[in-house]
């Protein structure tokens, strides 16, 4: 594309980096209109948040150039879309451009929607910075009924809600090298070995393990993680160790926002002896240091957040993630928690899988299958989510069975 974000440090906020639109054909030079908007934009909203509206709005540069040069002239007068230009922009959106222009090659409809809502923030910016010149009350309800009018038309292509939900992609497992390689990275360091690639320092490596090998082990949410409670009702550490995943309705007396998203059916999950004994060394040695005598947060969560003392919150857990990132970039896409809770399921559905392989009760098979599967994930009994969450695995299912057919 000819137009990318950049992002620069601005010496005046501690160098904090601020995203910017660029024309890549001409020496990376700032796009004015969209500096202005990007700017307001960092100002209220989350660097990411502003740098991924800004690639939306690279899109609609693209459109500019190939349909519409004049555009920013136009908006300087006034002039608003058309009927045609409209058309030509709404196909503009629909493509990917990380594949080549003349394949046509369209987005997801959740990605065309987003990139909707940020062309029509930024055309409501850039006409109204001009109306606001005027000084004709008349003339300004004029072309504010007018830019109301034009938004409203391009927001009307947007898709439905089940449009975008029949065109959500899966979420895709993690393969077993994928495991093997977080498992390396986040493996905490001792006496007699330095983990060098662990990414954590060393008070919170083992806090870290246990919460990543957790969302793997039991599948679970990550808000459910963060709810779990540092006592012997939840955490049945004994030889065949488990964990118990409640229902929580005090989560929300919190003061912490993932409060709000926890929703689970009990349930009671096992874990593997080694992860059993790093939880009781994190127990025992470690939830202690993160723990501030001087806050007046008393927490009992199992999970703490070094920052205050208090429980760690969902947002964490994503901060942890991410942090691996910087040992092996390639991770990026492919590890979050919804990815493990996912992977977990595959497995689990691929064990009841085997116990069957040569029976011939397929009604005793999907009835296990239904409620193993439901159980794990703390949904009801006749929900669809199990189905949805092995899709990979059913395809993998079809694929050699179409292959053994073929042979």
């Amino acid at each position: 594309m000819r137009y990318i974000v950049k992002s620069i440090p601005h010496p005046q906020y501690n160098n904090q980096l601020i995203p910017i639109l660029v024309d890549s054909e001409q020496f990376d030079l700032p796009l004015p209109s969209a500096a202005l908007w990007g700017w307001h934009l960092w100002l209220s909203s989350k660097y990411n948040t502003c740098k991924a509206r800004l690639e939306d709005l690279s899109v609609f540069y693209e459109y500019v150039d190939r349909h519409y040069p004049l555009f920013l002239d136009d908006a300087a007068q006034l002039k608003f879309l058309g009927q045609r230009q409209l058309t030509d922009l709404i196909s503009t959106l629909l493509l990917n451009f990380k594949y080549d222009f003349e394949d046509a090659v369209k987005v997801k409809p959740s990605t065309f929607n987003r990139r909707i809502d940020s062309i029509t923030s930024f055309l409501r910016f850039n006409y109204t910075r001009y109306i606001e010149r005027l000084n004709d009350i008349d003339k300004i309800n004029a072309y504010n009924k007018q830019l109301v009018r034009v938004l409203k038309l391009i927001k009307k292509k947007k898709f439905s809600k089940a449009e975008v939900e029949n065109a959500t992609r899966y979420t895709q497992p993690i393969d077993e090298d994928q495991i093997n390689l977080i498992k390396d990275i986040i493996r905490p360091s001792d006496e007699s070995i330095v983990n060098e690639i662990n990414p954590f320092r060393p008070g919170l490596q083992v806090r870290n393990a246990c919460i990543i090998l957790l969302l793997f082990e039991l599948g679970c949410r990550k808000s459910e993680l963060v709810l779990i409670r540092n006592i012997d009702k939840q955490l049945k550490l004994t030889t065949n160790a488990t964990i118990v995943i409640e229902h929580n309705d005090d989560a929300p007396s919190r003061n912490r926002k993932d409060g709000a998203s926890h929703k689970t059916l009990n349930r009671e999950l096992p874990i593997s002896a080694g992860l059993k004994d790093l939880l009781i060394i994190y127990i025992e040695e470690y939830r202690p240091t993160l723990k501030k005598p001087q806050s007046f947060l008393v927490s009992d969560y199992l999970f703490l957040s070094e920052k205050d003392g208090g429980a760690l919150t969902t947002s964490g857990v994503d901060y942890i993630l991410d942090s691996l990132y910087k040992k092996v970039p390639e991770l990026k896409d492919a590890i979050a928690s919804h990815q493990l809770r996912v992977t977990r399921g595959i497995i689990i559905r691929e064990a009841v899988d085997s116990e069957y392989e040569n029976s011939n009760s397929p009604i005793i098979k999907s009835g296990d299958m239904q409620d193993t599967l439901t159980t794990w994930g703390g949904w009801s009994s006749t929900s669809p989510m199990p189905k949805r969450y092995t899709n990979s695995h059913i395809q993998k299912k079809i694929r050699d069975y179409l292959a053994g057919k073929e042979k």
